[in-house]
């Protein structure tokens, strides 16, 4: 794992130590829900050794918001950040970190927590915009079959978490990979007509969601996103390749 995405991670750890389980947890008991055994192991495991499965039972668990609720999340968040690394997300639809946007962190937790939450999403997508982008030439066009970047982007905008940093990062990433995942969000957005909440597959928070949706498209629009995707182009080898960047640039271009 990236160094300094562990070193998030630990730092979620560290500023999220005090909020242990004492009073066991809240969740739904109904027979889709979590069942006494889970809700046993949810409770008594150190937070660490937390099974991919048994927090996605806890995630998945119906039941409404309170200060309890957020200091339980607040226990498990260190253990989310360290699965989804992973690629080993708890939760087997949507998004598992929903929860943050009914905690309004930004707004009403602790400055360092927030700064934690904050720092594991700026180390994340670093690490995942730096990494390689496979794709597959589909009909002379170029086509990722997993965009991690913008599924995190649609991570974080369900969680209510700020884009602005990660997109900045996007823009100083300088990389062929990264302007492959450049072209194929803008692809994307195109396919939901520059207006849908879709742009980033997940359900969500609607309102976050359409409102992160829109911060994209206008970061999209500026001019030097235009002239980075040709640039790419111009120096581009693989025929789909160029196919996609000199696709997405006309796309800006209307």
């Amino acid at each position: 794992m990236d160094a300094d995405l562990q070193a998030a991670i630990e730092n979620a750890y560290r500023v999220f130590a005090a909020y242990e389980l004492a009073d066991g947890i809240d969740v739904c008991r109904c027979n889709s829900c979590v069942g006494s055994e889970q809700e046993r192991l949810l409770a008594t495991t150190p937070v660490r050794a937390v099974s991919r499965d048994l927090l996605s039972e806890y995630t998945h668990s119906a039941h409404s918001w309170n200060d309890r609720v957020a200091d339980e999340l607040r226990h498990f968040l260190p253990r989310y950040f360290e699965l989804i690394a992973a690629r080993e997300d708890p939760c087997q639809f949507g998004t598992c970190l929903d929860r943050l946007a009914d905690a309004a962190y930004r707004r009403d937790w602790a400055r360092v927590e927030a700064d934690a939450i904050d720092g594991f999403f700026a180390a994340l997508f670093r690490a995942r915009i730096a990494a390689p982008a496979p794709y597959v030439d589909f009909g002379g066009v170029a086509s990722l079959a997993d965009n991690d970047a913008e599924d995190l982007l649609g991570t974080a905008a369900s969680a209510g978490v700020d884009l602005a940093p990660m997109l900045d990062i996007w823009s100083a990433t300088q990389t062929r990979d990264a302007d492959l995942r450049l072209a194929d969000l803008i692809a994307s957005a195109h396919g939901t007509g520059q207006q849908s909440s879709d742009l980033f597959r997940h359900g969500g928070n609607r309102p976050l969601v359409e409102a992160a949706t829109a911060q994209v498209l206008r970061w999209l629009s500026r001019p030097e996103i235009r002239e980075r995707l040709e640039a790419a182009c111009l120096s581009e080898t693989d025929p789909a390749a160029a196919a996609l960047l000199s696709q997405a640039e006309d796309l800006l271009a209307r």
